[in-house]
């Protein structure tokens, strides 16, 4: 029987699609069989590692980035969020800063004690916090002129009012789903310009050091909390080239990101939920800022206004001195450390795959002469005393696309599944002449000898009961 199995095996060997096996059994030469078992054994190694080396690229999950330039004949303008850089601006401000009993010994000129003491009052008393719209510029006063292309955007129905935990009001412009502009065409001439008017009412000049206003480009989508802040001085005439960059990347293990960001359901956490349930566009820069609010609230039972906070009214921003002694101590403890990002804020916060910036370039220009100055204060009737100096007052503004086409960067597998069997079946096709059939020979010869071992165990059975019947009782 096993003369048959060595029968069958020889024969199902000589019959394979591989080169080497069969060259070795079919050489009568020593010589020639030397050299086939020879080749055979080196071929089988180089194909060994080859094919090794072919999975460990492939559990690498390294990945090519794809870029590509898509044009439109037209876009959605960004929204723009725009703020006077000081909280206290008004008449009303000015009435009520004069009428506060601070006591207040600064360590620097520079702290601003003052300005940040009276704004965390208003934070902290319910009625002042009802009307804190009071305290800063109204539309009208801000806005002084708005134009883009047809559209006179000095009406207030273009804008939105936003209130800023630390800028106070602001407005913004294209933030409406519902009516977006759209622009067809780019560059300087087709901008949006604006003029605001960011001066202060007197008795507030020596408040706070800083005059100009905060300029915010982000998606409709976006809070402006978590778009980069562009501040602008007064005098000067800022263009801001917009261009914009989508970036699509793949999923764990491919890179750090987690998958689709936009589903409330998909990650249990509860700043994610958070977010998401705000109808603003999740990113992980402003979940680890809303992480670190939360750490301060749950310590210190305050907020702190430089993170972003969507927490309710009866949470209070810190303001006295066992609230700042606490502040402090998370800053120059815990905050310092990069575990806690890691640890506690990472989890809870997951990095978005698919994103969407605004590439942002400056030019700057001199802004009001003495003429215009002059006529300026004319057309307001400005007069004695009431004449001002507009070029610290005003702030110029042009938005333009640089170009309508966008680029688009996407990753892909460098080794995807339909890669990685291609390679090892080249490899293997290149050094032992053998296909994916030939492991189909491999599963036959593996069956016939477990067929055999089978059929010898079943005749040793009968065997042992034919001796055992044949002996005498």
């Amino acid at each position: 029987m096993s003369k048959n199995l060595g029968s069958e095996i020889k024969e199902s060997l000589l019959s394979s699609t591989s080169h080497g096996i069969p060259n070795m059994i079919r050489s009568d030469k020593l010589a020639l069989r030397l050299m086939w078992i020879f080749f055979t054994i080196v071929s089988t190694g180089l194909c060994s590692y080859m094919i090794v080396q072919s999975i460990m690229n492939y559990l690498r999950f390294e990945t090519t980035s794809k870029i590509q330039i898509h044009s439109e004949t037209s876009s959605i303008f960004p929204a723009v969020t725009i703020c006077n850089m000081n909280y206290f601006t008004s008449e009303y401000s000015a009435e009520f800063i004069g009428n506060l009993s601070l006591n207040i010994s600064s360590y620097s000129y520079f702290d601003y004690d003052k300005y940040f003491t009276a704004t965390q009052i208003i934070m902290i008393n319910e009625e002042l916090t009802s009307e804190s719209y009071k305290f800063g510029d109204s539309f009208e006063k801000l806005i002084l002129h708005c134009k883009l292309l047809t559209i006179d955007c000095n009406k207030k129905e273009y804008w939105t009012y936003y209130y800023h935990q630390i800028y106070g009001n602001c407005y913004q412009i294209n933030s409406d789903r519902e009516n977006l502009i759209r622009l067809s065409r780019t560059g300087w001439f087709n901008s949006l310009s604006i003029i605001l008017n960011i001066s202060l009412a007197d008795g507030l000049e020596d408040l706070y050091g800083s005059i100009g206003a905060i300029v915010m480009i982000h998606n409709q989508t976006t809070s402006p909390l978590s778009a980069f802040a562009v501040a602008v001085a007064p005098g000067v005439e800022t263009s801001i080239g917009i261009s914009r960059q989508f970036k699509s990347s793949l999923p764990k293990p491919y890179s750090n990101c987690d998958g689709d960001t936009s589903n409330l359901n998909v990650f249990n956490s509860k700043l994610f939920q958070l977010i998401i349930s705000k109808n603003i566009s999740y990113n992980q820069k402003l979940c680890i800022d809303l992480c670190f609010q939360d750490l301060i609230i749950q310590e210190c039972r305050c907020f702190y206004s430089g993170f972003p906070f969507f927490g309710d009214n009866s949470i209070k921003r810190c303001f006295n001195d066992t609230q700042y002694e606490c502040l402090n101590s998370k800053f120059e403890n815990d905050f310092k450390d990069s575990n806690i990002v890691k640890d506690i804020c990472q989890p809870q916060c997951p990095l978005e795959c698919n994103s969407m910036n605004y590439k942002i370039h400056y030019s700057f220009n001199d802004f009001l002469n003495e003429k215009n100055n002059e006529d300026l204060n004319d057309f307001y009737n400005f007069t004695g005393p009431n004449r001002r100096q507009m070029k610290k007052d005003l702030v110029s503004l042009y938005f333009y696309y640089e170009t309508l086409s966008y680029e688009e960067i996407t990753e892909k597998e460098s080794v995807d599944l339909v890669g990685l069997l291609s390679n090892i079946g080249g490899i293997a096709g290149l050094f032992l002449g053998i296909s994916f059939l030939s492991l189909v020979e491999i599963i036959e010869i593996a069956f016939k000898i477990l067929y055999f071992i089978i059929r010898r165990i079943k005749v040793e059975k009968i065997e042992n009961f034919s001796h055992d019947l044949k002996q005498p009782s």
